[in-house]
């Protein structure tokens, strides 16, 4: 990762997968990570992706908390969560750093489809999360907050806390980007003070995350014109397709 020597079509790829994930974020408010980190993942390694999609994501949480309005009754209400988000994130990033890279496409495939079981995964037994408020926002704030720091995408974790809550979707989407964007900035630190930014990869998220904008404020603009169920479904076929690829890769470290 140090000099980024890439290929063209490498590059073309990552600023490809910025351009469609940040539509994605302009279009629903959040889930910029979850298509963004998997594909740069495919044609670099998990810590290379992590730190180039570093600024990117931060700004489009930012962009979209602000944008997203009531933010502060959002981090009034679920501030705790963000809290143990950024602790598990720092923990996440341990594991970046000591970690082989490899199996990490394993744990990234995981999380992917925990993202597309969520619906079945919220249908199992969750009454002692009613039961247990405190416990339940340490257990999935810190959850979330590791799968941030590790694999750059917590979102799974939370969708389905936030919905067993019966929490709004406006509410929803800010405190999520919270998260996202604390879970970021401790993962960002904690990288950093290890040594394991270069200059050239900081440099290289400026780019980036202008690229990434622009396909927020597209996404913003044509959200209206696309029915959210047919581009779900095809982000769902997409992600799937992402995951056997992540799991193929990462299988075939422990079979060499």
């Amino acid at each position: 990762m140090e000099d980024l020597a890439f290929s063209l079509w490498v590059w073309a790829v990552i600023y490809a997968a910025m351009l469609a994930a940040g539509t994605m974020q302009g279009m629903f408010g959040f889930g910029f990570p979850i298509l963004a980190t998997p594909v740069t993942v495919l044609v670099t390694d998990v810590k290379t992706a992590i730190v180039l999609n570093m600024l990117p994501t931060l700004t489009l949480n930012l962009v979209s908390i602000v944008r997203g309005g009531n933010w502060s009754q959002s981090l009034g209400m679920y501030w705790r969560v963000a809290a143990f988000a950024a602790i598990g994130s720092f923990i996440g990033a341990q594991v970046v750093i000591y970690a082989p890279p490899e199996p990490l496409r394993l744990l990234l495939a995981a999380i992917i489809f925990a993202y597309l079981g969520q619906e079945r995964l919220a249908r199992l037994d969750w009454g002692w999360l009613s039961h247990h408020p405190r416990t339940s926002t340490a257990v999935f704030g810190t959850t979330a907050g590791f799968f941030s720091g590790s694999v750059n995408n917590s979102l799974p974790v939370l969708l389905i806390y936030f919905v067993l809550l019966n929490v709004s979707v406006t509410v929803m989407t800010q405190t999520m980007n919270f998260c996202f964007f604390f879970g970021r900035s401790v993962q960002a630190l904690t990288l950093g003070a290890a040594g394991e930014i270069s200059m050239g990869a900081a440099l290289a998220n400026i780019p980036l995350a202008l690229v990434a904008i622009g396909g927020y404020v597209a996404g913003a603009r044509i959200q209206r014109l696309f029915s959210a169920a047919t581009f779900r479904r095809l982000l769902r076929y997409i992600l799937f397709v992402l995951g056997l690829m992540l799991t193929a890769q990462g299988l075939v470290w422990f079979v060499r």
